[in-house]
C-alpha cells in the first residue's frame, strides 16, 4: 500500500515538474516573440502579458510545492545539527512540518476564497476569467499540506531515481517501467 501511494505521488511529482517546465517555456517563447514582433515589425500580441504573467504565477506556485517535497524551502539553522540533542532536531522538524501545514492550509483556505471572488471579473486582453490566476495557490497549498504530512508520519518521499530522471540522467521507463519516453 505504502509503495503504491508513494508511486503515485512521484509521479505527481513528476507531472507537476512537466508542467511546470512547459510554463516557464512558454513563458519565454511567449515574452520573447512578443519582444520580437514589437521591436522588429513595430506590432506585438495582445494576450503576451497576460498570459506570461498566468504562465509565471502558476510556475512559481507549483514550484513551492514541489521544494516542500525536496524540501527545497528556506530554513534557518539556529543550531549545528550534530552538536545538539537528537531530541531538539526532532523537536525542530516536528515545528518545521507544522509550520508547512499551516502555510499550506491557509493558501487552500484562503486561495480559494480569492479564486471565488475573482471568477466573475475578466482578463482585458484574454477576456478569461482572473480567477483562474489564482486557482493554482489552494492547489499547491494542497500539495504543501500533502507533502508536510507524509513527512510528519514518516513516509520519505525523496526518490534519487526521479532526481535522477528529471535531472536527465535516467529515462521515464527505468524507473517505472513500460515505454513512456
Amino acid at each position: 500500500m505504502k509503495d503504491l501511494a508513494l508511486k503515485i505521488i512521484n509521479t505527481i511529482h513528476i507531472a507537476l515538474v512537466e508542467l511546470a517546465n512547459l510554463f516557464i517555456i512558454g513563458m519565454v517563447v511567449i515574452v520573447f516573440t512578443n519582444v520580437v514582433l514589437r521591436y522588429v515589425f513595430q506590432s506585438g500580441i495582445l494576450w503576451s502579458e497576460e498570459v506570461s504573467l498566468l504562465l509565471c504565477v502558476w510556475f512559481i506556485f507549483i514550484s513551492y510545492g514541489l521544494g516542500i517535497k525536496q524540501r527545497l524551502h528556506i530554513t534557518i539553522n539556529l543550531f549545528h545539527r550534530e552538536k545538539v540533542a537528537r531530541w531538539v532536531n526532532q523537536a525542530l522538524d516536528l515545528l518545521a512540518e507544522i509550520v508547512a501545514i499551516v502555510i499550506g492550509g491557509t493558501m487552500i483556505i484562503y486561495g480559494a476564497s480569492l479564486v471565488r471572488f475573482t471568477m466573475t471579473s475578466i482578463m482585458p486582453a484574454t477576456r478569461w476569467p482572473a480567477g483562474i490566476l489564482y486557482i493554482v495557490v489552494p492547489f499547491s497549498g494542497l500539495v504543501i499540506v500533502l507533502e508536510a504530512i507524509l513527512h510528519l508520519v514518516g513516509w520519505d518521499t525523496y526518490d534519487a531515481n526521479i532526481d535522477d530522471y528529471l535531472s536527465g540522467g535516467r529515462k521515464f521507463k527505468d524507473i517505472f517501467g513500460g515505454s513512456h519516453e
